[in-house]
This record gives C-alpha cells, structure tokens and sequence, in this order.
C-alpha cells in the first residue's frame, strides 16, 4: 500500500475497498495497480497489485504477499532482502 499515486504505472482506479489498521483506524483504498522501483544496483522491478490509500502516511509491504507472489526473502546480520524470480 502507498498513498503516492505518482509511483503508480498503472492504476485501476475503480476498486474502491475499506483498509482497516491495528489501531482500528481506517482508510480507503481508492485503487489497485503496479508500482516500479529501481533497487541499489539500478535494476527496475514491478510489484502489482499494490493498494492506493491516499493519506497513509507510510508504505506498507505485505512480506507473506511477496512470498506467495514467488519473491525470495533473506534475513541475516540485521538486513532484510528481497528477490524477485530473476
């Protein structure tokens, strides 16, 4: 989830859904699409279905989504890593 929608290079803005957070606060997801980014080394990669929900203040990343989605997750000397399948 973002609430920048400058990041989106795509965006199904007709997917209106309720997102309810910890605190029992909630948001409203005002679209579905693909966001890219650039990792350290200045390779592009995509990440679809991610959620807008204008107004949340930080990024979230599902790691139990990624993990489905065939992404590959390491963890050791206090930094997380994540792979896509190339």
């Amino acid at each position: 989830m973002t609430g920048r929608k400058e990041w989106f290079i795509s965006l199904d803005d007709s997917s209106k859904n309720k997102v309810r957070f910890a605190d029992d606060s909630s948001l409203t997801a005002e679209g579905i699409g693909k966001v890219a980014f650039r990792d350290t080394n200045g390779k592009g990669t995509v990440i679809e279905e991610v959620l807008y929900v204008p107004g949340l203040k930080t990024n979230l990343l599902s790691l139990g989504q990624l993990l489905q989605k065939g992404f590959v997750i390491t963890m050791e000397d206090n930094c997380l890593k994540v792979f896509d399948t190339n």
